[in-house]
């Protein structure tokens, strides 16, 4: 009996590293999929600079939204307009794609 089991739980690892090395595989195989090379063909889109505002707005937005507002300031938290304006948010824009070339 001891055998049989010894069998079986030997049987079951290699079951186990089976699986997980297909899986490995398929992952590998995908994941070579995603290469840049692979997605250059598609059509780039130019984002307009209105555009990249509008994005960075909504990821400020978001930004904004999980900050913790301070238990020592009683007031309500203001919103996101009132604490970085629109030009602000233009001049970050224009500083990442300064920065960027």
């Amino acid at each position: 009996m001891k055998n049989y089991l010894n069998c079986r739980s030997t049987s079951a690892r290699a079951l186990l590293a089976l699986v997980l090395f297909t899986a490995g595989g398929c992952l590998v195989v995908k994941a070579a999929s995603f290469r840049p090379e692979a997605t250059s063909s598609a059509p780039q889109r130019t984002l307009t600079f209105a555009d990249r505002v509008a994005y960075q707005r909504a990821v400020e937005e978001v930004y904004w939204r999980h900050r913790i507002w301070p238990k020592e300031n009683p007031g309500p938290k203001p919103s996101l307009d009132e604490v970085m304006s629109q030009e602000q948010i233009q001049q970050k824009v224009q500083g990442y794609l300064r920065n960027s070339q």
